[in-house]
């Protein structure tokens, strides 16, 4: 089977990697964004590595990260053609998770980061309906999202 783990860089990709024990036995890629300090990123679990850009978080910028984005994740996902897809976050797994689930019928695991403790990032409430597990890591923040939700403790 094929994970396909698609994270921003920094703090949502610590929360990933410790959790990567669980895709063991499979064969798992990598979609963050590109960073200097990320371009020669290994890790044992991790077979390839691809990397998009962000021309930016507002205005203009995002708009031209997501019509850009578009393209090269539909491009990552029919070559790689993952059965799963997992997230951390952030706004990186949005067009992932709607081009898998649309394309390839994906499984996608999205685990809210330990950093939402009673808010709950825009990027989850986006990828909860679409979700087939979905996971905080505060119990307070099961309220925040439909039956779906599941707390099963804090990765960090």
């Amino acid at each position: 089977m094929k994970v396909g783990v698609v994270v921003s860089g920094g703090g949502h990709l610590d929360e990933a990697l410790p959790l990567l024990e669980a895709f063991k036995g499979h064969r798992v890629f990598l979609v963050t964004y590109i960073q200097q300090s990320l371009l020669h990123f290994h890790h044992s679990h991790i077979e390839r590595v691809y990397f998009v850009r962000l021309w930016g978080s507002k205005g203009i910028g995002l708009y031209l990260s997501l019509f850009v984005n578009f393209f090269e994740f539909f491009y990552i996902l029919i070559k790689e053609r993952p059965r799963v897809i997992f997230s951390t976050g952030s706004e990186i797994a949005i067009l992932p998770f709607f081009l898998g689930k649309t394309l390839l019928r994906s499984k996608l695991i999205f685990l809210e980061t330990v950093t939402r403790v009673t808010e709950p990032s825009l990027t989850a409430r986006v990828v909860y309906p679409i979700s087939d597990l979905f996971l905080v890591q505060w119990e307070g923040l099961l309220k925040s999202f439909g039956p779906k939700a599941q707390y099963r403790g804090r990765v960090l």
